[in-house]
């Protein structure tokens, strides 16, 4: 499978988008898009497009090009790419398997809304823990308060940002009619 110049230039945007992402948070620890979250919307939102396994290694390349530029050697920008990779991969495969179709607004008739933004939460939640925990792995220095604070910008983001595409995705669709029966 070839990747189309189209794909190509969404991976631009992606690595550009991450990159910012990840150089102003490492400068404004409290900034309200951390690079987590472009990541897990970047996966999500490819879900489909190209295999998965391209937007894995555009992302662990970002990551290790944005480590690098803060100085890292070459084993810190891999173990970083690991810290950017596994909690992104683990909300996008979240996110599809336990509300597919759900980016795009699919399935709504089906589901009730409280179920679904309770898995949305979730899948929120256990991603931020698990980037919390790969954090606390490779940065051993974190302190508590900081810990909180980073869990429930990201889970609450992560939260945030797919409610706001789908509002978005759902004020463009045309409106359907109800049922309605024709005899």
């Amino acid at each position: 499978m070839s990747v189309s110049p189209r794909d190509a230039l969404r991976s631009a945007a992606f690595a550009a988008a991450y990159l910012a992402a990840f150089l102003v948070t490492a400068m404004i620890p409290v900034f309200p898009l951390p690079p987590l979250v472009v990541a897990g919307v970047w996966l999500t939102a490819q879900a489909g497009r190209v295999p998965r396994r391209f937007d894995v290694i555009a992302l662990a390349t970002m990551a290790m090009v944005a480590a690098t530029l803060q100085g890292a050697g070459l084993l810190m920008s891999a173990t970083v790419a690991v810290w950017a990779v596994i909690p992104a991969l683990l909300f996008a495969v979240l996110l599809e398997h336990w509300l597919p179709g759900y980016w795009l607004g699919h399935g709504d008739r089906f589901r009730r809304p409280r179920a679904a933004l309770g898995r949305l939460a979730a899948a929120a939640a256990l991603t931020a823990a698990a980037s919390l925990v790969l954090h606390g792995v490779i940065d051993t220095d974190l302190v508590s308060g900081a810990v909180a604070i980073q869990f429930a910008r990201d889970t609450a983001v992560l939260v945030l940002v797919p409610l706001a595409v789908r509002a978005v995705r759902r004020s463009r669709s045309p409106r359907r009619a109800g049922l309605s029966v024709v005899r």
